[in-house]
């Protein structure tokens, strides 16, 4: 067995960015991305549906949305809910596929609300 020896300074310099990148990947492990917003065409273009089907999804109540100025909004997690309702026939690759582009989405700079009021 070798043994190593390493100046105090410099073991807590690898110490300190060790637990720095413990402490990011918790940060990551507790993001939720149900509260993420989604549009009309990004809802669509995700689930494999025209408007027109998820116009009578939100008629029908099958589907929560929110509407701003004329332009309809879904969060993640209400999608997740028709999903699981078996509102839509689907698999889990649709679900694992818009929680990577709402990744995406923050990654190129959208923000994603963390606080509940």
């Amino acid at each position: 067995m070798k043994i190593i020896t390493i100046e105090e300074e410099a073991w807590d310099q690898l110490n300190n960015r060790i637990t720095a990148i413990a402490d990011y990947l918790k940060r990551l492990e507790v993001t939720n991305y149900d509260d993420l917003w989604l549009n009309n065409h990004e809802v669509c273009q995700y689930l494999h549906i025209s408007e027109k089907t998820l116009w009578r999804m939100r008629t029908k109540g099958e589907i929560a949305y929110s509407k701003i100025y004329g332009q309809y909004f879904y969060t993640i997690g209400a999608i997740k809910d028709m999903l699981n309702a078996n509102a839509v026939q689907s698999s889990d690759a649709y679900v694992k596929e818009l929680i990577a582009t709402g990744k995406s989405y923050i990654e190129k700079g959208r923000k994603l609300k963390t606080d509940k009021k």
